[in-house]
């Protein structure tokens, strides 16, 4: 009979200390995430996160290429697309599991490719949140069939949209719209470009199809929305699936909903037991 073991927690180091970061290291802390030891982060700006876990002897780094990757088991991504393209080859280099935020970067047709075959050779697996949005699973099992059609249509504050990139290269007046409007129509590559912190959902929603050519993105503007919202309509041979999620926006950054944080959370509680969701 084989002999019993308990499981062995999951090590764990955070990359980045903004919002979201922040939520996950009190939830970790706090004792909300069992079977998880925070033993490590990376910050390279002086914020109160990093000053309070090094006040209680964990460790925080500049660089991640300083980190005891022989203590670490997963690391999590929590920065941005560019960050993520610079620290994720050495992350799985290092044999070690990545938990990945910033979903949009995957849409480069070079970086997740390699990403992906790299893993395959150092044995590391790459997780991907839900994020802001739900019934991910819905559209991978979707996917099993034919899917005709995905459409996501985010709805956000003015402000929440303030300093993207397609709102300034297209010399959009946030101030003036009085109304609802439509800012953006297109591919999920481009809106992940056009706006890297409002719609990473884009890139979950195409990594979960297996073909981003499928789904089509909209922004709206609408000085009326109290919250931010997520519409999603899936077509194909398994039927139509319409979900709208309305997400309360962070407490501390307004341009990504307090779920997003909440489905990392949600992620480690399953890595961190026995039970599985599929």
């Amino acid at each position: 009979m084989p002999t019993m073991q308990s499981r062995a927690n999951v090590r764990l180091a955070v990359v980045g200390l903004g919002s979201i970061g922040t939520d996950v290291v009190n939830a970790v802390r706090s004792g909300h995430v069992t079977g998880i030891d925070l033993v490590a982060a990376a910050e390279p700006t002086t914020c109160p996160t990093r000053d309070e876990l090094l006040e209680a002897d964990i460790p925080v780094y500049e660089h991640v290429q300083d980190f005891p990757w022989h203590q670490l088991d997963l690391v999590l991504e929590a920065t941005s697309q560019s960050v993520l393209r610079e620290i994720a080859p050495q992350v799985v280099r290092e044999g070690v599991d990545l938990v990945i935020l910033s979903a949009g970067a995957t849409l480069d047709i070079e970086f997740l490719p390699a990403l992906l075959e790299l893993a395959d050779q150092t044995g590391s697996k790459i997780w991907f949140p839900s994020g802001a949005i739900g019934a991910l699973d819905v559209v991978r099992a979707a996917s099993v069939g034919d899917i005709e059609s995905i459409t996501l249509t985010t709805t956000k504050h003015p402000s929440a949209l303030t300093n993207a990139p397609h709102i300034e290269n297209s010399n959009i007046d946030l101030d003036s719209i009085s109304s609802r409007q439509e800012v953006f129509a297109g591919g999920p590559a481009a809106a992940v470009r056009g706006f890297p912190q409002n719609v990473n959902v884009a890139a979950l929603l195409s990594l979960a199809a297996g073909n981003p050519d499928q789904v089509h993105v909209r922004v709206i503007a609408d000085p009326n929305a109290p919250v931010n919202v997520h519409e999603i309509v899936v077509r194909g041979s398994f039927g139509t699936m319409a979900i709208r999620l309305e997400n309360e926006p962070s407490s501390t950054n307004p341009k990504t909903s307090a779920l997003a944080a909440q489905s990392v959370v949600a992620l480690l509680r399953q890595l961190g037991s026995a039970q599985r969701f599929g």
